[in-house]
């Protein structure tokens, strides 16, 4: 019996010390992951604070580029953008995106590093990429910032990335004109010769004859034409020559604006052929032709959404959209 109960003792003192053991095997364990979780924490912490650095910097640019200057600015800043640029969901003609990068050209001849760019990054995994729809909603930028970290910091490889959506003072919110237009008739009207001028602000609103040239270079810059889908939807004409080709629909018109420059040459003409669905202005103080003969359809391609009540003279946030990214 002594013999056995030796055993018994000798088994239950090795049970014991196998069981605390793997108790404090277990414990280290969840130590180590609990560690190891608080370093990624800190990590996503430190790669979020870098981020929300460069996204803040990047609308400092913005707004600092669109305030208080003419809005011909528009055309300079976004003239490295390109569809090529677009994540492949917004690779379109529709879609305008301009991405910085630690390497290539930013805003106007820089690069992103003369921005407040972090130490410790991964120049090939850190971006800003500035995104709009230059045919629906030219006057809304988002603009997403990511950063990631390079091999000098404990957390490499760790991102995040933030977005915050922008209005750019490129359009303004339309007002109808205190006009009423005929029917839809695709057929061109025959100018008057004795016409009045109409007033800009009766058909276009608060919408200036700069942000509509800007949206037209833009359009043209990204690609869009009569035949895109979507199509384009505000041709600024310097030419005095006389056009040609057929444009719009009822379900997407037009505008087509002849300048004070085409018109100082000569009076720009709208060919028997050429049917045009939408708005043609004659921006002429000589009365070119006048334009309410020639205003077919409710020019929807100028109806933006904006918020009631916005200032659409500045650069503002547009609410609620700052979104993390989750990396």
């Amino acid at each position: 019996m002594n013999q056995h109960s030796g055993m018994a003792s000798i088994w239950s003192a090795i049970c014991l010390v196998f069981i605390t053991s793997l108790l404090g095997w277990i414990t280290l364990r969840s130590v180590m992951s609990e560690t190891r979780r608080s370093q990624q924490q800190l990590f996503a912490a430190q790669a979020l604070a870098s981020s929300e650095s460069l996204l803040e910097t990047a609308i400092a640019q913005i707004d600092s580029t669109y305030s208080g200057q003419d809005i011909a600015i528009d055309t300079a800043f976004w003239r490295n953008a390109s569809s090529s640029q677009c994540p492949a969901a917004l690779a379109t003609p529709q879609w305008q995106c301009l991405k910085w990068t630690a390497s290539n050209l930013g805003s106007f001849g820089g690069t992103i590093k003369a921005l407040a760019w972090p130490e410790s990054i991964d120049d090939a995994n850190s971006f800003v990429l500035f995104t709009r729809d230059v045919r629906f909603a030219p006057h809304k930028v988002k603009i997403t910032a990511q950063i990631s970290l390079n091999s000098e910091q404990a957390g490499a490889g760790s991102r995040a990335s933030l977005q915050q959506s922008l209005y750019i003072p490129i359009s303004a919110p339309w007002t109808p004109p205190d006009i009423e237009p005929p029917l839809l008739d695709p057929t061109p009207k025959t100018p008057s010769t004795d016409c009045t001028p109409i007033e800009w602000r009766k058909l276009f609103g608060h919408v200036s004859p700069a942000q509509l040239k800007a949206i037209s270079a833009a359009q043209l810059q990204n690609g869009l034409t009569p035949l895109s889908q979507p199509s384009r939807s505000v041709y600024w004409i310097d030419s005095p020559l006389t056009w040609t080709q057929s444009l719009g629909t009822q379900s997407s018109p037009v505008v087509l604006i002849f300048s004070d420059l085409a018109c100082a040459i000569q009076c720009p003409q709208i060919a028997s052929q050429a049917a045009i669905a939408g708005m043609i202005y004659f921006q002429s103080s000589n009365s070119c032709q006048n334009s309410v003969a020639l205003y077919t359809v409710n020019p929807a391609a100028l109806q933006y959404a904006w918020p009631r009540g916005i200032d659409a003279s500045r650069v503002q946030r547009v609410s609620a959209s700052w979104k993390n990214a989750g990396f």
